[in-house]
């Protein structure tokens, strides 16, 4: 027997027989049962724990050693809602001998997540980060209280006029004053700068670009040349000390003298003018000489 012939001598029954075959007190019953079953939930999906920390704090008040680990977890999710996505952690910590050393992740994180983020350590201190020149930006720029808080100084790895380079902060284990810190990052296109070097520092954008003593038309052409922009102009009324004006283009006359020049946003500077051309000798002389030291003539 072939395979068509086999499947012609199979019985057939349609629908309506079937549904005679069982009694309709039968089908009301196994209906009933079925919608009276409960039915019990699938568990719940288990996510990843964001590890923000895991290091050995010594715990003051006890005088015992703690593993304190802070997973950014949600609120639990419920039946037939999807999980949170957990939030990265915004900080690194780490243990070096009696300190705990804190390293930026998120530069551009809200500061609250920052302070939950140490708060989840026991610790009251505000960090915030502002858009800072590239030769400030991954530096302190501020940093008030803390008793014990030390500053990681980078030498080598930034420019400033006094020397320091303070690139991270090492905090007391066990810390428990309150402390206000601030971080320099890199500016978004655009943004202004809150903190600065000098425009002619190393990694600035007029470092190497010798235009102090220039007319300001002489100045802002060298500018085009190396694709930068004057927006701001600072000058004094009377000389140093005088009334301050930061004013546009259109109001400094272009026979005018560039003395010195701070960054104002990625790609821009505000160039500080007088009427006569600034002296060779004196402190701002050796400063800006310092500055474009290493420059090719």
């Amino acid at each position: 027997m072939n395979h068509d012939d086999l499947i012609s001598s199979l019985a057939t029954t349609t629908d309506d027989e079937v549904a005679g075959m069982v009694s309709t007190r039968t089908r009301s019953e196994l209906a009933e049962h079925i919608m009276s079953t409960p039915v019990e939930p699938a568990p719940a999906r288990r996510r990843r724990r964001g590890l923000v920390i895991g290091v050995p704090l010594a715990v003051a008040a006890v005088g015992t050693a703690a593993v304190v680990v802070a997973a950014t977890t949600g609120p639990p999710a419920s039946p037939g809602r999807p999980p949170l996505r957990a939030e990265p952690a915004v900080l690194t910590f780490s243990t070096q001998g009696k300190y705990l050393v804190v390293k930026v992740k998120d530069p551009l994180a809200d500061p609250a997540r920052y302070r939950r983020e140490f708060a989840a350590h026991g610790m009251n201190i505000r960090l915030t980060l502002v858009p800072a020149s590239p030769s400030v930006a991954g530096t302190v720029v501020e940093a008030d209280g803390g008793d014990g808080i030390q500053m990681i100084s980078g030498k080598g790895k930034c420019f400033s006029g006094g020397g320091s380079c303070p690139v991270g902060v090492r905090i007391p284990i066990g810390f428990h004053g309150s402390a206000s810190i601030t971080f320099g990052r890199a500016a978004r296109p655009g943004e202004q700068y809150t903190s600065t070097n000098s425009a002619f520092a190393p990694g600035e954008a007029l470092h190497c670009v010798d235009i102090r003593g220039r007319t300001v038309d002489d100045a802002l052409a060298t500018l085009r040349r190396h694709k930068v922009t004057a927006p701001i102009f600072h000058y004094e009324e009377g000389g140093n000390g005088g009334q301050a004006h930061n004013v546009g283009r259109d109001k400094i006359p272009g026979t005018w003298y560039v003395t010195t020049a701070d960054p104002w946003a990625p790609g821009q500077v505000m160039l500080w003018v007088q009427r006569t051309r600034p002296e060779s000798h004196g402190d701002a002389a050796a400063y800006y000489r310092r500055l474009m030291s290493g420059c090719p003539r």
